[in-house]
């Protein structure tokens, strides 16, 4: 049987949340998302967290906030997932891509700079696979950051979580995310005045006035889910520190990219990104399959690929050579033990 790339870590406590939920009757928008809400944006430093349907409902709820729409730039990196591109796009605004930059492999600070113009509205900065990147390098540049943490809850910036730095912070819970809850999505600022606007256009029922809102309520029973993950978050950080420890023993021509850990950045060990000087990804994918190990691409297509847009020289590098390989916290001794092998033999 093949070792998944990524497999939830769902167990008893899971299931005991969900059961709760639909005992209580309740499963809609109710006291769990508030819970959710108060615990999370504590912790990440935050004022406000509203929770939503989706991470790319928050994309495009926090453009909307900022009031970015059409003739407005935003700025992206091409090495994501393509839920930013159609966040811009929901709000009728021009995506302008940043390269990515080779310490972090997030967007480069300078890069981002060059690409600014009179009509840039927002930055959207995303911390790829759970290692924090340059956000900092941002906050002197006057335009409104976003940042995602999508991938990046638990991880640190000189000390500060991950999604304290952004104007309006964005997470999902999709079930593949570090907090898996199915679905659902939250915003974080501290903007009051931006916390009244999304708390008011997230649900269209029983308001006093007629304006354009959407349905973009998370429900009690994704949010136990998300509750349940993140009072076991620090159980599954150890499970994944165990296992990046067994990977980071073998010795072999390839290099461990992503997590790399400073006194700048502390990664949620999230992914586990490597790459091979004599071997491209599509080479490792197939090298992979024959040990019964799913190798991926960590992102399944650069989004300026779609477009023909300008050349991004790192990213394009990165998306040839970089895969993810298995790392998560209910693998089984038998499969650490397979991945380790594949890596013995590159």
């Amino acid at each position: 049987m093949m070792v998944p790339h990524y497999k939830p870590s769902f167990g008893e406590a899971e299931k005991l949340a969900v059961r709760q939920v639909l005992d209580s009757g309740f499963i809609a928008q109710g006291p769990k998302v508030r819970e959710l809400e108060n615990l999370l944006s504590k912790a990440l430093g935050k004022q406000f967290g509203i929770a939503v349907s989706s991470g790319t409902t928050a994309l495009i709820l926090a453009l909307r906030a900022l009031k970015v729409t059409s003739g407005s730039e935003v700025i992206i990196p091409s090495y994501t997932c393509t839920a930013l591109w159609h966040a811009v796009k929901a709000v009728n605004a021009t995506s302008v891509f940043a390269d990515i930059e080779n310490r972090t492999w997030n967007l480069d600070p300078e890069d981002i700079y060059r690409k600014i113009t009179k009509k840039t509205s927002a930055i959207i900065f995303p911390h790829m696979f759970g290692q924090p990147g340059r956000i900092r390098e941002l906050l002197d540049y006057g335009i409104p950051v976003i940042e995602d943490i999508a991938q990046a809850f638990g991880a640190k910036i000189k000390g500060k979580p991950a999604g304290f730095y952004g104007t309006i912070s964005i997470c999902s819970f999709y079930a593949t995310k570090i907090l898996g809850g199915g679905e659902g999505g939250m915003l974080f600022t501290d903007s009051a005045e931006i916390d009244s606007y999304l708390r008011n256009i997230r649900d269209y029922d029983e308001k006093e006035s007629l304006i354009p809102r959407i349905n973009a309520k998370m429900t009690d029973i994704h949010a136990a889910i998300a509750l349940a993950q993140y009072h076991r978050f620090s159980e599954f950080t150890e499970k994944r520190k165990r296992i990046l420890t067994q990977y980071s023993s073998v010795r072999g021509n390839h290099r461990i990219l992503i997590p790399t850990d400073s006194t700048e950045f502390q990664p949620n060990l999230f992914r586990c990104i490597i790459d091979h000087p004599e071997k491209s990804a599509d080479e490792l994918i197939q090298l992979g399959k024959k040990s019964d190990i799913t190798v991926r691409k960590p992102v399944f297509y650069p989004i300026h690929y779609y477009l023909n847009d300008n050349k991004l020289p790192h990213t394009e590098s990165a998306w040839k050579k970089q895969v993810s390989i298995p790392i998560f916290p209910n693998m089984t001794g038998k499969e650490i033990e397979r991945v380790m092998n594949f890596l013995k033999q590159l």
